[in-house]
């Protein structure tokens, strides 16, 4: 099991309840992968990978970083997620 945080800004466009980020703590089995974690999550809030991904791409203005950085310059879905590692869900935002 690898333990990973993940942090779903603007919970409110996913379709969350709540303004502030949200946070969550997740035991991810067998190989870890960004792919992994959206399939999880996906289970648990229905609806949620469809507003984040297209197939298999992120939706334009959309993005999930690992640690700071964009999976668009990892591997995608595919990159590998370590113990500790921090994935971040960002809705598109305007100003």
């Amino acid at each position: 099991m690898v333990k990973i945080v993940v942090k779903i800004f603007g919970p409110k466009y996913f379709g969350f309840d709540q303004y502030d980020v949200i946070t969550l703590q997740l035991d991810i089995g067998g190989t870890a992968t960004v792919g992994n974690v959206i399939d999880e999550l996906e289970r648990r809030y229905p609806g949620l990978r469809q507003k984040l991904l297209k197939g298999e791409e992120i939706i334009p203005m959309h993005d999930i970083w690992v640690n700071g950085r964009s999976i668009t310059f990892l591997q995608g879905l595919k990159t590998p997620l370590r113990e500790g590692d921090v994935l971040q869900i960002i809705p598109p935002f305007g100003g």
